[in-house]
C-alpha cells in the first residue's frame, strides 16, 4: 500500500497526539474524580482565599482546561503532594514531566515561539533561567497567603518561590554515637575530626560554595558568629572533598568518613532509603542552617492557566503549607509553615542568609574560599 506525503504527515501527527495524551493520563494517575457542585472549603483558608480558589476551579472545569502540565527535574517525585491537591479539587489533574533544566527551558522557549504551548508551569530551583526571559513567564496571582504576608518572588515577579529544602550534617551510625555527632559548625573544629570530615569541593561551582559564603557575609550576624576566622580554622581541619556533592552521604555510609557536612537533604534521604547506616543532624543548634529555595514560573498564556493559578494558590493555603511538610519533606514560606518530620516551624528556625546569585557580590568570598581550600 502506498501513502501520500500528506497522509504520512497526518498519520504522524495523530500518533504523536495519541502518545502525548497517553503520557498525560499515565503521568497523572488516570482520569480525575468528577467535580462536586458544592464549593470547595480549603481548611484554614480565608473566605476571600476560598472564594478565589473556587472561582479558578469553576472556570477551569467549565472550560475543560483541567490539566496542569509541569516541566522540571524530578517533578514526578512530588506525586504525594499532588494527590493532596487533586483530592481537594476533584476534576483537576497534575501532569508532571521529568526533564533536565536545560531541556525544559529549550522546550518552553520552542513552545512559546511556535505558539503551540503544552507546559503550564516550570518547576525549578533558585533562579530558573526561563523566568529570566521577559516574554516566557508571567507573575502568579496568589491571594491565599496570611494577611500582610508578601509572596516571595524574583525576576520581576515571574519566579514565585513556594518551598525551601534544607541541608544537614550526616554521620555514620556504626562509627559515631548520636551524642558525639557534631551539632553545630564550631563542633567541627574538634581535633578528633581532623581529616575525617567529607564535603563537596568548595572551590568549584556548587551549593557548598554558597553555604560557606553564607557563613561569612555581613548579614544576620553571620560574620560575627563565624566569618573568615572560622573558615580559616575549618580549612585547617583538612576537609576531604568528595567526587561530587551527591557522593558525600554515600562516602559516609560506606565508612570512608565518619562525618559529612553541607549535605542537601534529598541526597541524604536517597542514601538513607537504601538502608545505609547513616543519620542526619538537623536543625543545627547554632542557627547555622542553610536553606535552598524552590520556585516555579507560570508560563504566559498557558493552556490551563486557571488550573495552574489554582495550584500555586493552594500551595500557599494552610493546607498546602502543611502538605509541603508532610508529603514533600520541605518548608513552605509562610511564617507559621510547619517543619517536616518534627523539625521546628519556619518562624522558630535559625538560618543562614539565602545565597546571593550576583557574581560580583560573591567574587571576594569565592576567592577567599579558593585561597583556603585549594588543594
Amino acid at each position: 500500500m502506498k501513502f501520500s506525503r500528506n497522509t504520512m504527515k497526518m498519520t504522524t501527527a495523530v500518533l504523536a497526539t495519541g502518545m502525548l495524551l497517553t503520557l498525560a493520563a499515565c503521568s497523572s494517575g488516570g482520569d480525575p474524580a468528577p467535580k462536586s457542585d458544592k464549593p470547595v472549603e480549603v481548611p484554614g483558608a480565608s473566605a476571600d482565599g476560598n472564594a478565589y480558589m473556587n472561582e479558578l476551579y469553576d472556570k477551569a472545569v467549565k472550560d475543560g482546561k483541567t490539566d496542569v502540565v509541569l516541566y522540571g527535574p524530578s517533578v514526578t517525585a512530588q506525586k504525594a503532594l499532588f494527590k493532596v491537591f487533586t483530592d481537594r479539587f476533584p476534576g483537576i489533574k497534575i501532569v508532571p514531566q521529568n526533564q533536565p533544566d536545560a531541556q525544559s527551558i529549550t522546550k518552553i522557549e520552542t513552545e512559546a515561539q511556535s505558539g503551540n504551548k503544552i507546559a503550564d508551569i516550570y518547576d525549578g530551583g533558585e533562579s530558573p533561567q526561563v523566568a529570566a526571559k521577559p516574554d516566557i513567564c508571567t507573575k502568579a496571582d496568589v491571594r491565599t497567603g496570611p494577611d500582610g504576608f508578601e509572596i516571595p518572588t524574583n525576576m520581576d515577579g515571574r519566579l514565585t518561590y513556594y518551598a525551601m529544602r534544607y541541608f544537614v550534617f550526616v554521620y555514620n551510625t556504626d562509627m559515631v554515637k548520636e551524642s558525639e555527632a557534631p551539632k553545630n559548625w564550631h563542633d567541627l573544629l574538634d581535633p578528633k575530626w581532623k581529616g575525617k570530615i567529607t564535603i563537596g569541593d568548595p572551590t568549584v561551582p556548587g551549593g557548598v560554595r554558597y553555604i560557606l559564603t553564607s557563613l561569612m557575609v555581613d548579614e544576620g550576624g553571620s560574620a560575627e558568629k563565624w566569618g573568615k576566622p572560622f573558615m580559616e580554622k575549618l580549612a585547617k581541619q583538612d576537609l576531604q572533598f568528595a567526587q561530587s556533592e551527591p557522593n558525600v552521604p554515600a562516602d559516609v555510609a560506606s565508612g570512608r568518613f565518619p562525618i559529612g557536612i553541607a549535605v542537601y537533604q534529598g541526597f541524604y534521604e536517597d542514601t538513607k532509603a537504601k538502608g545505609a547506616p547513616i543519620a542526619a543532624v538537623f536543625p543545627l543548634d547554632d542557627g547555622g542552617n542553610f536553606m535552598s529555595r524552590t520556585g516555579m514560573c507560570m508560563v504566559k498564556e498557558s493552556p490551563h492557566a486557571d488550573a495552574a493559578q489554582l495550584y500555586i494558590n493552594w500551595l500557599y493555603s494552610p493546607e498546602g503549607q502543611q502538605a509541603l511538610a508532610e508529603k514533600n519533606n520541605s518548608y513552605g514560606w509562610t511564617p507559621a509553615a510547619p517543619g517536616p518530620k518534627g523539625a521546628p516551624a519556619l518562624e522558630k528556625l535559625g538560618r543562614l542568609p539565602f545565597s546571593n546569585p550576583d557574581p560580583e557580590f560573591n567574587k571576594p568570598y569565592f576567592e577567599f574560599l579558593d585561597s583556603q581550600f585549594k588543594k
